[in-house]
């Protein structure tokens, strides 16, 4: 199996961590002004260098203003399946909406997915591999580490849980998953490596998790960490994407009961239009969640320059994002999610010169018309709700995920009561509310992956814009192109500390 190179980009941040390369072109890659090994292997400084590999969630370093970092990656995502469209602008348009750059593996659409989630990756490899020569001192020293190496861990696992999703043909419970998935690196070396099998990577996934869990357990992090409770909401998005559905329940069980011991809740009445760009400060229900404040911002590569309603940039001028139809319509008339967008496409907006499409977003709103900085919450408690009913339903046990529905559906839904429905046709009600409220939040593409259903937008997509309307499970695109500069390295290198 040929062997891909990955190459690593030192990081220039807070506490950032340098690499030493295998050649040239690697050594280039260090910033003159990244802390080096010597001086950063102390707990502190690694504590340091953590903090500098998460902030990098949310970056300008892609070139392309769609790509804010993570936030942006998901962003670009839900553009990819069924509820999300826009009219007129062309941000996003091709590559995404229309998946020019999943079979295009020349496109910085796409290679720029594969090098910057595996430079989180190599960044997370580095500081583990340091700190695990670090001995401590003290019971802090030991909680310090503990917290670092469970981060880091966490962080691992996401990556490649994230690219094997795009790069690999869908985990299948039925098969043994021998296909080709991508390489799985434990180690800072940025050499060629081997892809691994979808089913390793999974393996592997978990096995970081579990480790992760282990050294986590306990510890009470902010909302800017990966903690306990956000790694238990990992292994249940990795259960559910398996179709294990057991443990995706019983791993989203477990998130809900450490969020909700630290005092975490459900959005409930006018929380639910906080916006989102202070979710982390207005209501109790992130999870997990980059900050920043109004002097921090990465102007037109913020996630609300793009999903917001109200900030006054091109990309929403002439491209408010709006939702499909369909999940519009299955909400019923006394869902309060429905304010989340305009029917009409009628409500007041800045200026006379914005689109007014059918099923405008107001679910993000940026804090003004000139501040496109915010809070972007990457897991909230809600998606473990969903996760959980959702798994229950599909295991076959109605009663049990209709009680956890309800209590969620209750707070987006006073006036809610069960429908009776019972196996696929609860499953599929679930899956209703989880578009809804994900929505713009990164989850639609691979939801459909992962249950192996077709693309089938809706009918205020506009097939001239977005380039089709329906999408079998068997057409090219579903699976990325890996970076053609990846596939075409031929040279093993070796590692030069």
């Amino acid at each position: 199996m040929k062997a891909i190179k990955n190459i690593v980009l030192g990081l220039a941040a807070l506490g950032a961590v340098s690499f030493s390369g295998c050649a040239d072109d690697y050594l280039d890659t260090v910033p003159t002004d990244a802390v080096s090994e010597t001086t950063i292997a102390t707990l502190d400084n690694l504590y340091m260098a953590m903090n500098g590999v998460l902030s990098e969630m949310v970056s300008q370093e892609t070139g392309y203003q769609c790509l804010g970092g993570l936030p942006g990656f998901n962003m670009c995502l839900d553009a990819e399946a069924d509820d999300m469209t826009w009219q007129t602008n062309s941000w996003m348009q091709g590559p995404y909406l229309g998946w020019t750059c999943n079979t295009n593996p020349n496109s910085g659409y796409n290679t720029n997915y594969w090098r910057v989630f595996y430079q989180w990756i190599l960044n997370a490899n580095k500081i583990l591999r340091l700190v695990e020569d670090i001995e401590p001192q003290s019971n802090s020293e030991e909680a310090q580490k503990k917290q670092i190496k469970g981060e880091m861990l966490g962080l691992r696992a996401f990556a490649h849980f994230y690219l094997v999703q795009l790069y690999a043909g869908r985990y299948d419970a039925s098969s043994n998953n021998s296909q080709p998935g991508i390489p799985y690196r434990t180690s800072d070396e940025a050499c060629e490596l081997a892809r691994s099998s979808v089913a390793e990577v999974y393996a592997n996934v978990n096995a970081d998790l579990d480790e992760a869990a282990s050294q986590l357990s306990g510890l009470k992090l902010g909302v800017t960490h990966y903690s306990e409770k956000v790694i238990w909401g990992l292994k249940a998005r990795v259960a559910l994407a398996m179709q294990d559905y057991t443990n995706a329940a019983a791993h989203a069980a477990k998130a809900i009961s450490v969020a909700e011991g630290e005092g975490l809740e459900l959005m409930t009445g006018d929380q639910l239009y906080c916006g989102f760009a202070d979710i982390t400060t207005d209501t109790k229900e992130a999870m997990y969640a980059d900050t920043t404040t109004d002097d921090e911002t990465v102007y037109f590569y913020s996630f609300y320059a793009y999903m917001s309603w109200n900030f006054n940039s091109s990309a929403i001028r002439a491209g408010v994002k709006c939702i499909s139809d369909i999940p519009y319509n299955a909400m019923s008339e006394t869902d309060l999610r429905r304010a989340w967008f305009d029917p009409s496409g009628e409500m007041s907006v800045p200026t006379s010169s914005y689109t007014k499409n059918k099923y405008q977003n107001r679910k993000f709103t940026a804090r003004s018309t000139a501040n496109a900085v915010g809070d972007v919450a990457f897991m909230r408690l809600a998606e473990m709700y969903l996760i959980q009913a959702e798994a229950l339903a599909r295991a076959g046990r109605d009663s049990e995920a209709q009680t956890v529905f309800t209590k969620f559906q209750q707070t987006r839904d006073p006036e809610y009561v069960s429908k009776g429905n019972t196996g696929d046709a609860l499953a599929e009600e679930i899956m209703y509310s989880r578009r809804v409220e994900l929505w713009g939040e990164g989850f639609r593409f691979g939801d459909l992956k992962r249950l192996n259903q077709p693309i089938k937008r809706g009918s205020n997509f506009d097939i001239t814009f977005c380039s089709f309307l329906e999408k079998g499970v068997n057409e090219q695109g579903w699976i990325w192109e890996i970076p053609k500069s990846e596939t075409d390295y031929n040279t093993l290198c070796t590692t030069n500390y």
